[in-house]
């Protein structure tokens, strides 16, 4: 049963409307990042965005969908490879010991050396044998997203170098944060602080730590880690500037932050994870979910259907269903969420159909569309419709097969649309009326010849 959650608009979420205390201890608009969206993971629901749908460069949070992506195209994480020769070089961190010409690693090696320490070259070589080439996986990588629901997004490489035209948004990038954290595979990758990579053909072992601040501190530098944290990854560009997809736990609720665009050199690259830890106590204190029950939303519906067959006596209607969830929930801030509960008697629906209208035949069981349910002109919740009978279409025409009988009084007439098999059998006897007085004139014109010429010879 698939069910479609979809985001809490701005309008809904306006920080104008939170009473004071939380907005005293943080104000998500002092923030200079110039692309946030803070998320829940569970449902979608957006608690807080600013330029979270404009391009940006995404760095080496690239390299989330380039984990996923490898997670997903493999059967056995632990299957040892040859990187071969082709990969990038540049910019590794697993100094002092950078990926060498035909190393056998482990696949899932290179995933934590991609994920906690950020390996260019382990990015570059996964890519290369999952799919031949940067650019084959790249078109993966591509399609993926838009399965995801990244509308603007497009990668250009596996490990996020930058390429003016390798771009995502705030927005899209939660949606992978969100989407990965789903794999459990992936989860804990995500979540590990330091990882040793066994001893190779070319290389001794290699002890990995995690770059992501909030799970980690490497050293003597301040210690900033977030007891919720629970992943995910960090970039850095001198063009995309300080990035970070962040994920935090609390209370059965799990949120996803994304920063991306903070200039190397005006703030320091602890900015980004003090703000995701203040964003995450924030969104924590002002988080509600809701039941979908209680707001008592219309889920049947009748949707017209063409190309009927006549023995349908609804006339082609079609009742439907939302396929909703018991348990279905969205979730936002609670003022906002509050105010739908209070006035739930303003939420519109509205149906949208496959191929925007529907043809038989079709069975029950199919999901035949959508309906999105609004609240002040904001889409809050989605769900498939669901056909609750079977449609048959208009029965084709008989054909007439000149070995088979003739059509006797008392035979069933073929079954179909009963016009057409009337309008058949009167066109037959309007054949028959027609051939049968042609007979006749043939007969009568032939009589005459003989009497005709009868009376000739008499006369001779």
């Amino acid at each position: 049963m698939k069910r479609t959650i979809t985001a809490l608009l701005a309008a809904l979420l306006c920080l104008t409307l939170l009473p004071g205390l939380a907005l005293a201890e943080f104000e998500p608009t002092s923030i200079s990042t110039p692309y946030v969206c803070l998320m829940d993971r569970a449902t979608g629901a957006v608690l807080y965005e600013h330029n979270a749908h404009e391009r940006a460069y995404p760095a080496s949070t690239t390299k989330i969908m380039t984990a996923i992506l490898a997670i997903e195209m493999t059967e056995d994480l632990y299957e040892t490879i040859n990187i071969g020769n082709e990969f990038d070089r540049g910019g590794s961190t697993t100094s002092p010991h950078p990926l060498s010409r035909n190393e056998k690693m482990r696949i899932i090696d290179l995933i934590y050396c991609i994920m906690l320490v950020s390996g260019n070259d382990a990015a570059s070589a996964l890519a290369i044998y999952m799919a031949g080439s940067q650019e084959s996986f790249a078109t993966l990588m591509n399609q993926k997203a838009a399965e995801i629901g990244m509308k603007d997004t497009h990668f250009s490489n596996a490990n996020g170098l930058h390429d003016e035209t390798h771009y995502s948004t705030a927005y899209d990038m939660s949606l992978l944060g969100r989407y990965a954290m789903q794999n459990e595979a992936f989860r804990k990758i995500a979540e590990t602080t330091s990882f040793s990579v066994p001893a190779t053909n070319k290389n001794p072992a290699r002890l990995l730590e995690s770059s992501n601040r909030l799970l980690y501190t490497k050293g003597d530098k301040q210690n900033i880690q977030y007891s919720y944290a629970t992943g995910i990854k960090t970039g850095d560009t001198a063009q995309a500037g300080r990035c970070l997809v962040a994920s935090a736990q609390k209370d059965g609720v799990e949120l996803v932050i994304t920063l991306l665009g903070d200039i190397e050199g005006k703030v320091a690259s602890e900015y980004r994870f003090e703000n995701a830890a203040k964003f995450f106590d924030w969104g924590f204190a002002n988080y509600k979910s809701l039941q979908l029950s209680q707001l008592n939303l219309p889920t049947e519906f009748t949707a017209t259907v063409s190309n009927a067959s006549f023995e349908e006596t609804s006339e082609g209607g079609l009742p439907v269903k939302a396929d909703i969830e018991p348990d279905a929930e969205i979730a936002g801030l609670a003022e906002a969420l509050n105010a739908i509960l209070a006035d739930s008697s303003a939420i519109t629906s509205e149906q949208t159909y496959n191929g925007g209208t529907l043809t038989a035949p079709i069975n029950a069981g199919d999901v035949v569309g959508q309906v999105a349910y609004s609240y002040n002109g904001d889409v809050v919740f989605t769900a498939d419709l669901i056909a609750q009978r079977s449609i048959d279409e208009i029965g084709n025409v008989v054909n007439v097969d000149p070995s088979a009988s003739p059509l006797l009084v008392g035979d069933e007439l073929p079954k179909g649309n009963p016009f057409l098999v009337w309008f058949i059998i009167l066109g037959v006897l309007i054949v028959a009326f027609v051939v049968v007085r042609l007979s006749i004139n043939s007969r009568y014109r032939k009589r005459h010849r003989r009497r005709t010429a009868y009376r000739y010879r008499g006369r001779r």
